[in-house]
Order: C-alpha cells, then structure tokens, then sequence
C-alpha cells in the first residue's frame, strides 16, 4: 500500500490543489516514490484521513484524526511553505 498525504482547503479547489502541486514537485526533487497525494474538502476529511500519513491544510482544524496536521498557512502568505514541505519529507522518511 501506497502513502497518502492529503491537502485541504475549505472548498478544495484552490489551495488545496496548490498545496498538492507543491508537496508533489517536493517529493520528486527527494526522489520520493511510492507516495499518493490527494486534495480533500474538510468535510471529507473523516472519510479520507483514516489512512493517511498526514493531512497538509492551509486552515486551522480542530478536530482530531489520528494523523499528524502541518500547517500549510505559509503557502496562502505567498511563501514557499518550505517549513511544511521540509515536515512532510520528514514524516514520510520516517514512515
């Protein structure tokens, strides 16, 4: 079985897919495989998370789904999110 990150945004068509973007050219300059991101609304979320490996979101989310939640809040300052992409390669070599 494949990893999963998923990205979330409220609606899931904007920075979702622009966070999704960024953490798949991240994984690829890594050289990372084996890794399946997909972007997610929040109320999707308890459907989807189960089996992630972590959840990437420019929102804040208070609710708990037993996977680790990076802060993407950098990408919507117009940032190049390098602290949450620098997580998520952390996490999945970890994993």
């Amino acid at each position: 079985m494949s990893k999963k990150i998923i990205t979330v945004c409220g609606l899931g068509c904007s920075m979702a897919p622009l966070i999704a973007e960024k953490v798949k050219e991240r994984l690829k300059k890594e050289k990372i495989t084996g890794v399946e991101v997909v972007t997610a609304k929040v109320p999707e979320l308890a459907s989807v998370a189960p089996d992630a490996l972590c959840i990437v979101t420019s929102l804040k989310i208070h609710q708990k789904f037993g996977v680790p939640i990076i802060d993407g809040s950098e990408f919507v300052m117009g940032l190049d999110g390098e602290d949450a992409l620098d997580e998520v390669v952390r996490l999945v070599r970890a994993n």
